[in-house]
């Protein structure tokens, strides 16, 4: 048999019984841009969208969210900046990173 076409009967036997990706988590990043809302609602909004990209990624790669144990909905984790505008107002911004069970 030609090496050639052993390594593709090789690579497609392989191809064959490659088990399945396995339930995960999908791990996503946002940000906030400057907004003008408390340091709580720009990491609320933050953290927010960052599960819904989560969600989106688990959903875009065949998966489905799957509800948190006991209800309780993981948070994720937010930094914030901070700074004034001309007339004083206090100006936020803030990336965030969450993830949501994907099965």
């Amino acid at each position: 048999m030609r090496p050639i076409l052993r390594a593709a009967l090789v690579i497609a036997a392989t191809a064959l019984f490659v088990a399945p990706a396995r339930a995960g988590q999908y791990p996503a990043r946002s940000d906030t841009d400057w907004v003008y809302a408390s340091k709580r609602e720009c990491c609320d909004g933050a953290i927010a969208m960052a599960q819904q990209y989560s969600m989106d990624a688990c959903l875009t790669s065949g998966g489905r969210t799957s509800p948190m144990r006991g209800g309780v909905q993981r948070r994720g984790f937010c930094t914030w900046q901070s700074t004034q505008d001309a007339s004083g107002a206090v100006l936020f911004r803030c990336q965030a990173e969450a993830s949501v069970p994907c099965r």
